[in-house]
């Protein structure tokens, strides 16, 4: 399995509107596209800047085939959503992960 994260650096003067909308019409578009197992969405409370706010979106996805039918189908259409509606107030970037495994 591949972990696909996205880190978003969110300015606090759009904070506010930025979480409700992800959380409840953003992370839709990634999950709509039935790339992905599933989403895992963090705040990231370590080297916060001040001005700003972190979070990790961790989607599951089976196979490289996927993840790339992902970028070539649906990433460009998900990023202009967000660019149209908060400019580079939200900047964002990607890295891709083996998943190894889960201990307890």
């Amino acid at each position: 399995m591949i972990l696909y994260n996205t880190t978003f650096v969110v300015e606090d003067s759009v904070h506010e509107e930025w979480l409700p909308w992800f959380k409840e019409e953003h992370l839709k578009d990634y999950l709509n596209t039935n790339c992905f197992l599933g989403a895992r969405l963090g705040k990231i409370t370590s080297h916060e800047e001040p001005g700003f706010k972190s979070y990790s979106l961790q989607l599951f996805v089976n196979d490289d085939l996927t993840l790339e039918q992902f970028r070539n189908n649906f990433l460009d259409g998900i990023q202009q959503k967000s660019l149209q509606k908060f400019a580079t107030k939200v900047l964002t970037f990607a890295s891709e992960m083996e998943h190894l495994g889960d201990f307890n």
